[in-house]
């Protein structure tokens, strides 16, 4: 699987501004890979209280090379610290790769991205 930017530029805020739909494609596969699994963490600044928002989510499903896109949930793991406010934020994702000789390997990125209260397209 060769692995970048795995996420989308935009990303949606729902339950509250306490969860991202996190999503993005799953790029182009190594011949050798078998499956993946995705997990992520999306961190904001609140600009007005210097508050670090941060949310973690991992894919509910097993990807496989007939997959085009990922997603999971990211939900605040901190209630103390608030909740995302659109505009801009950060995501890091993690992809844990099933080699079809059974090795795993990963591979990791990260991207701003910016989380609106309207579902992204597509």
């Amino acid at each position: 699987m060769a692995m970048g930017s795995r996420i989308f530029p935009h990303l949606a805020l729902v339950n509250g501004r306490k969860t991202v739909e996190v999503k993005g494609p799953t790029g182009d596969w190594d011949p050798y890979a078998d499956s993946a699994t995705f997990a992520v963490i999306v961190g904001q600044v609140n600009r007005q209280t210097g508050a670090i928002v941060l949310a973690k989510g991992r894919s509910t499903e097993t990807y496989t090379p007939a997959d085009q896109w990922w997603d999971a949930d990211a939900e605040v793991f901190d209630p103390a610290a608030g909740e995302f406010v659109p505009g801009m934020a950060v995501a890091w994702g993690i992809a844990a790769v099933k080699m079809k000789d059974g090795r795993n390997e990963t591979f990791e990125w990260s991207v701003t991205t910016r989380l609106i209260e309207d579902p992204p397209l597509p």
